[in-house]
């Protein structure tokens, strides 16, 4: 018990002393109140406390999943990359005590994202329309939905070798578990799986928590706290914390060794792509293509992943149209998660490993050295950036209601948003070099709420598709302008670490 004390009291003090960790409370209770001011102007709508509970649930939800992804994923890989964990066993640390100990503070860092909500809550009781019985039961799912993404992120932190692979087995995990269920109820009207509706439908319910959290929210509630999902989420859980405490001696020190007698190649990259056979004339380029992005590997994989989307969904959907237009919001999630975690290593990385002070070293200037990691990375990333545009250009060809206009503001839009994502980027890029791993729930919050408030005053505006349309092209020249300047400010940042390293 000492030692997961101890630990659990270092990282809670560490915590406290982050301005990230406090500035990502902040940001969530600011998009909660900007829902409940949007409830405040449709009270003449009935039970409309109701819609803003589910709203705060559904936004909690997602803050546990990235939680889960980019926080405990990385709970004993950054052990495992600081090479830390031989001493805490020399230390008569035991594995369980390591796991909770490390765990603990993230928990308790999670668990106030959940308190935060409370007095938005109480005034959704107050507009009306939510009982205290659909609260409890809420806040019992959104409990064991956190410890089980909690432990999950745990033991893929402790069975993978790296903390990029960590947090992308987690993602691939949590994106099933959460997102089966609402691709399943999409299909529903495809006559191919018609007799196993009723079938499928009781199996998530009797798993999957984010459908108990909308189930919770229905007018109709009025059933125990305790339920199916609730039970599966807590005994998973705790069998996942279980598989972690059972294999860390086994998995976690193998892992580790493997990754410092390889720290000349990355562990995606090809047997052909080591550096003494195909290291390019930009050396640079080439590390962030190989070692941020996966190099050849990472192109298939991405390739192979954002296929694999399109051929899922022409399993479901019993219309063309319906299979592409999916195929791209689920390529373009893909996209953001993928984009989210290399972009927030791309100059993190240099800092947590004590290279960017070797990396200035070399005859090319810091904006040369910034530009040419961000190529790299671009260059990794091109599937990513071209699969949810070709979704969306097959689904404006295919779709049987698509017109002229429908067509021009869908393409305008969409690039809009495109521009609006590689901005998200660039902020995530420049708190990363403040905030580490806190980076990306921030920036998230910064980007949501500023979406939020945009996409209310579009929807909001009677305007007709050409005026949408102008504000489409304006929206995107104002977001290059905010995409110049966080480039400047990356440059500053990088050349204040310069100096300070």
């Amino acid at each position: 018990m000492n030692g997961i004390w101890q630990l659990a009291r270092q990282s809670l003090m560490m915590d406290t002393r982050r301005f990230g960790s406090h500035a990502v409370r902040f940001g969530l209770a600011v998009v909660l109140y900007l829902a409940a001011a949007r409830a405040s102007f449709l009270t003449l709508w009935s039970a409309t406390g109701l819609a803003l509970f589910h709203s705060q649930l559904l936004l909690t939800a997602a803050y546990v999943s990235i939680t889960a992804i980019f926080g405990f994923s990385q709970a004993i890989s950054e052990e495992k990359e600081d090479e830390t964990l031989g001493l805490m066993r020399l230390a008569d640390i035991s594995p369980l005590s390591i796991i909770l100990g490390k765990m603990a503070g993230r928990l308790v860092d999670a668990a106030l994202l959940l308190a935060i909500q409370f007095p938005f809550t109480v005034i959704a009781i107050t507009l009306g329309g939510v009982s205290w019985p659909q609260v409890i039961a809420a806040y019992s799912a959104l409990a064991a939905y956190l410890w089980l993404l909690a432990t999950l992120g745990i033991v893929a932190s402790v069975l993978q070798p790296t903390g990029t692979a960590a947090a992308r087995w987690t993602a691939i995990v949590v994106g099933l578990y959460t997102l089966s269920p609402y691709v399943w109820m999409s299909a529903q009207a495809s006559w191919r799986f018609s007799h196993w509706d009723l079938t499928i439908r009781k199996v998530f319910d009797f798993i999957c928590l984010p459908l108990r959290l909308t189930a919770v929210t229905q007018s109709s509630f009025n059933e125990s706290p305790w339920c199916a999902s609730v039970g599966v989420g807590l005994v998973a859980g705790t069998f996942f914390l279980l598989i972690a405490w059972w294999a860390f001696d086994r998995v976690a020190f193998d892992t580790a060794v493997i990754r410092s007698s390889q720290t000349d190649l990355s562990p995606q990259a090809d047997e052909f792509e080591r550096p003494s056979r195909m290291t390019w004339s930009n050396p640079v380029i080439w590390r962030e293509f190989t070692y941020l992005t996966g190099g050849k590997r990472g192109l298939r994989t991405r390739i192979i992943s954002h296929s694999l989307i399109a051929f899922v969904m022409l399993i479901f959907q019993d219309t063309i149209g319906h299979v592409f237009a999916w195929a791209s919001i689920f390529s373009g999630l893909l996209a953001l998660v993928d984009g989210t975690w290399t972009a927030s290593r791309l100059f993190r990385d240099e800092i947590r490993d004590r290279t960017w002070s070797s990396l200035v070293q070399t005859p090319h200037s810091i904006e040369r050295l910034a530009y040419d990691k961000l190529c790299g990375w671009l260059l990794g990333m091109i599937p990513v950036i071209a699969f949810p545009y070709a979704y969306i250009l097959i689904t404006i060809i295919v779709h049987e209601h698509t017109r002229f206009d429908m067509a021009m503001e869908l393409l305008i839009g969409s690039a809009t948003i495109g521009i609006s994502v590689f901005a998200y980027l660039h902020l995530l890029m420049l708190m990363s070099l403040y905030f580490g791993w806190k980076a990306t729930p921030l920036t998230l919050t910064i980007s949501f709420a500023t979406g939020w408030i945009y996409a209310v005053s579009i929807d909001s505006a009677p305007w007709t598709v050409v005026l949408r349309c102008t504000v489409f092209g304006l929206t995107s020249l104002v977001w290059l302008l905010v995409i110049a300047g966080l480039q400047f400010l990356i440059i500053r940042r990088l050349k204040e670490l310069a100096e300070t390293s």
